[in-house]
């Protein structure tokens, strides 16, 4: 179902960026599994300087901050929305494993052509580092966010989740393993 998005910039519209947001909660619980509770999902933030979209949290809870792109047209705003939603369900502040951004990718990708008329995807040459999560999590047998329940029902947090782990679920090659469970900075 397109979302059918007010004249208002993003930046001008709380009430509607709110909406997104549930709606891709909503969404992503019913694809990845439920979300750690322990946190109140907050009101997505702008970021005022050119910056990479990121979430926050404390101890009790957490948000999305997206770009200044996404500020001024909702297609970015519903892609990078997407993408930090996955990361909103186990709230994790720094580098995350490869597993965890391909799947907030195939996610962002799949909100983006669901949602919008101007889907979305990671540029291979400003983001090659998305384009090779979303390519490792997409070797893994079924789709992307299916292997993304998968782990998410066995071991909890995407983030967490160990070579070994992957092991047990996944017959693939072990250097593809290694590589998705590694942390890295982005």
């Amino acid at each position: 179902m397109k979302l059918s998005f007010p004249p208002e910039r993003p930046d001008s519209d709380a009430t509607f960026v709110w909406h997104v947001q549930q709606v891709l909660l909503q969404a992503v619980e019913s694809l990845l599994g439920p979300r750690d509770s322990r946190y109140t999902i907050c009101q997505p933030r702008f970021l005022t300087t050119p910056g990479q979209p990121h979430i926050w949290s404390t101890t009790d809870q957490a948000g999305a901050y997206v770009s200044t792109a996404a500020a001024g047209y909702w297609p970015t705003l519903v892609y990078e929305l997407a993408h930090e939603t996955v990361h909103l369900l186990n709230p994790v502040v720094g580098p995350t494993n490869l597993l965890e951004e391909g799947v907030a990718v195939a996610f962002s990708i799949s909100q983006s052509a669901s949602l919008t008329d101007h889907p979305q995807r990671p540029c291979p040459t400003a983001q090659p580092y998305y384009v090779t999560a979303l390519s490792l999590v997409e070797s893994l047998p079924g789709s992307a966010l299916l292997a993304g329940r998968r782990v998410r029902k066995h071991f909890g947090a995407l983030g967490h989740v160990t070579q070994h782990q992957l092991e047990s679920l996944f017959p693939v090659d072990t250097s593809v393993l290694t590589k998705l469970a590694a942390h890295n900075a982005t």
